[in-house]
Formats: C-alpha cells, sequence, structure tokens
C-alpha cells in the first residue's frame, strides 16, 4: 500500500511539472501581465501587449500586412507603414548570415490583389538634378528579418517596408540606432521593437516630380523583460535631417507618449494602465551592454 501511494504521489508531481512546463511555454505571467514566452526560434508573436491601434483607421486605406519574421500596418494614403514590428533574439540576429540582399525591392503582390495603393522600386528614384539624395530607408532592417529564412530576408525588400529617407540619415545616424537596437537582442536576448515614420498634417513628396509622402522623422521603440519581471522600454524619434553615425543616441531619446502624439498611434494597450502609464510617460534609458 505505502508503495502504491509513493508511486501515486510520484506521478502527481510529474503531471504538475509537466503542466507548469506546457504553461511557461506559451506564456510567462508577471505583475498581471501575459508576457509571450521567450522562443528564441520563433518570430510570433511580432508585437507585444496588444496590436498597435491607429485612431485613423480606415479599412479602404489601411491594411494589415503579415510576412514571416515582421508585420506591417500600411497605409496607401502615404503609400508606407504607420508601424512595423518584430521580435528580435540573440539567437536570431546573427543568423542566415550567408543569405545576400536582393538589388531591388519590390512590390507586395498581395496589395495589388487587394486593391490599394502600391509603389515600385522606381518610385523612389533620385532626381538627377537634386543636391538632396533619396534612400529607401527600410523599417524593419533587411539584417534582422533574414534571421528567420531567406523569405523573410525578401519580404523586408517588400515596398509596404520602406519610407523616403535622406541617405545623410538613412546610412549614418539611423543605422547606428538600428544597430544599437540589434545589439539589445544579443545582450538581453530578447526584445521587441516597433518602428514607423512620423507625418506632418499634410505630407509633400520627398521630390518634384515624385509621389511617395516624406515623413517628417520616423520613431523606435524597444520593450523587454528585465532579471526582476519589470517591463522595460525605450523609444526613440530623429528628424529627418542629415545626422552622423557617432552622433549620442541619447539626444533621441523621446517618451512613448510623445509618439502616440504625433503619430495618432495607440501602443501596448493591453497592458494594465498603472504599467502602461509608466513605460509610456517616462523617458527611458539607452540599455547597458
Amino acid at each position: 500500500m505505502r508503495h502504491n501511494k509513493l508511486v501515486m504521489a510520484a506521478f502527481v508531481l510529474l503531471l504538475l511539472i509537466e503542466c507548469r512546463t506546457y504553461r511557461t511555454a506559451k506564456e510567462t505571467h508577471l505583475h498581471g501581465v501575459n508576457w509571450p514566452a521567450h522562443d528564441e526560434f520563433s518570430p510570433s508573436p511580432h508585437h507585444v501587449f496588444g496590436e498597435p491601434v491607429y485612431k485613423h483607421h480606415d479599412a479602404c486605406h489601411n491594411v494589415l500586412l503579415t510576412y514571416q519574421a515582421f508585420t506591417v500596418y500600411y497605409d496607401d494614403t502615404v503609400l508606407a507603414p504607420r508601424w512595423a514590428a518584430i521580435k528580435l533574439t540573440s539567437s536570431i540576429v546573427d543568423a542566415n548570415s550567408d543569405f545576400r540582399r536582393p538589388a531591388r525591392f519590390k512590390t507586395d503582390p498581395h496589395l495589388k490583389f487587394m486593391g490599394y495603393q502600391y509603389t515600385t522600386h522606381d518610385d523612389y528614384d533620385n532626381v538627377d538634378a537634386a543636391s538632396v539624395h533619396w534612400d529607401r530607408g527600410h523599417m524593419i532592417q533587411f539584417d534582422d528579418a533574414r534571421g528567420y529564412g531567406d523569405q523573410a530576408g525578401l519580404e523586408s525588400m517588400y515596398t509596404t517596408n520602406i519610407c523616403p529617407q535622406l541617405a545623410d540619415l538613412n546610412q549614418n545616424g539611423w543605422l547606428s540606432l538600428e544597430n544599437r537596437m540589434t545589439e539589445f537582442a544579443r545582450d538581453y536576448r530578447c526584445v521587441w521593437i516597433i518602428v514607423g515614420p512620423v507625418y506632418e498634417e499634410h505630407p509633400q513628396p520627398y521630390a518634384e516630380g515624385r509621389r511617395v509622402p516624406a515623413p517628417s522623422s520616423f520613431y523606435r521603440i524597444a520593450v523587454r523583460l528585465d532579471d526582476t519581471g519589470a517591463v522595460k522600454a525605450v523609444a526613440f524619434i530623429m528628424p529627418q535631417e542629415p545626422i552622423p553615425r557617432n552622433a549620442d543616441l541619447t539626444r533621441y531619446i523621446s517618451c512613448i507618449d510623445d509618439i502616440e502624439k504625433m503619430t495618432g498611434i495607440d501602443f501596448f494597450h493591453e497592458l494594465p494602465d498603472e504599467i502602461e502609464n509608466r513605460i509610456e510617460s517616462e523617458k527611458g534609458e539607452i540599455w547597458p551592454h
């Protein structure tokens, strides 16, 4: 009888451990927050604490596009994403580094099928006589996306993932900020990135004779969990102007509340109000290596 009780107790203990392991694999409950597990090889979900909500959403012009490695909320009135989101992990950011970037961007075929306005690679060409050089600026980096596979890298080359960006920004200060956020993933194992453009009330094409509006600035938000179980976030806004590669990134730290006011987007709305208010109202700091 004693032996049977011991066997039964061991079985119940194993069952409890298995249930706990399964639950942890699905989500981690911290401070009342449902935090996705840090599965380093799964891109899902691309964003946390609720899909960002654009207050001017119009199904005739706005569409959510879920790709293999990231998600884009596309707006055909500006021919660009309002936001794009990706989950970066330490295992992914350096993966598939042999896959090379294609020479040209492509149109997402889904836009044509669904009837939205779209762009092609040539819509972002520079005007020959212009003294200002423009780039096709990725929102989600090719180098980050390709870690999830070749197809993910190719999808980052869709024009739904780019904005007109000054070359002296894209290749310098903005690149430094992108690389720093990739370092966040290496240092902290798992981070979520949300990135997008900011527009003036009546945005104008980036150059004469072109039809794609130029953003006035760009934002990037990173969010993670620290060792104590607290939600940590840091946000940046960079104006559409030349910024050197060695710029002091702390100059561009912003609070998420300001980004929400500038973009009309509500981030992290599924967080408890106390936590959401704290991380969105405070200016964060650059996370140390």
